[in-house]
């Protein structure tokens, strides 16, 4: 670490926060393509099914499992995503009251806890993966290896997006606004 900057944060290297920040855009893209097409596919899912239902007066087993499967998938992606532009929802009331050290030091502690928590849920998502790899869904006969993935993936996305605030919390602005 070098000397501090006007705001008070130290000088980080620029490459490790850079590269950070490449990953966290990657992980963007890529959540953000897979809700797009995702929500798009149970949409077009469900409207068929209650189309088929209710109109044809048939059905199709596996829609409400699809449906299921994707949802957790669009909810895990989709929390990668609120979770870099600072959307989800937080108690933040006494941070709200604080300014300057204290502030920054409540915010890291919240930061540093929200990464244990992403920990563990790579880590047993992980164990959970492992331990289904031969189960299949009853109505699809997926792989039940592909809706339970969702987890540790969706983790490790919330964990670089989770990294990313917390180097910008320590270190000040992020590289690309220094250049």
């Amino acid at each position: 670490m070098e000397s501090s900057s006007a705001g008070g944060a130290t000088q980080a290297p620029a490459a490790p926060i850079r590269n950070l920040e490449v990953l966290s855009r990657w992980c963007n893209r890529t959540s953000r393509a897979l809700v797009i097409v995702m929500m798009a596919v149970m949409s077009i899912v469900i409207l068929l099914q209650v189309f088929l239902r209710y109109v044809m007066k048939a059905s199709l087993p596996w829609s409400e499992e699809l449906a299921r499967y994707l949802m957790v998938w669009i909810g895990l992606m989709g929390a990668s995503l609120a979770l870099h532009e600072g959307r989800h929802v937080g108690v933040t009331l006494v941070v709200d009251r604080t300014r300057g050290l204290l502030r920054k030091v409540l915010t890291g502690i919240a930061l540093v806890a929200v990464l244990w928590f992403l920990w563990l849920m790579l880590f047993e998502g992980t164990q959970l993966v492992q331990n289904i790899w031969q189960q299949r869904s009853p109505a699809m006969n997926l792989p039940m290896v592909i809706p339970y993935a969702a987890i540790p993936l969706g983790a490790i996305f919330m964990m670089v997006q989770a990294l990313l605030a917390l180097m910008w919390l320590l270190f000040g602005a992020s590289a690309e606004s220094e250049r």
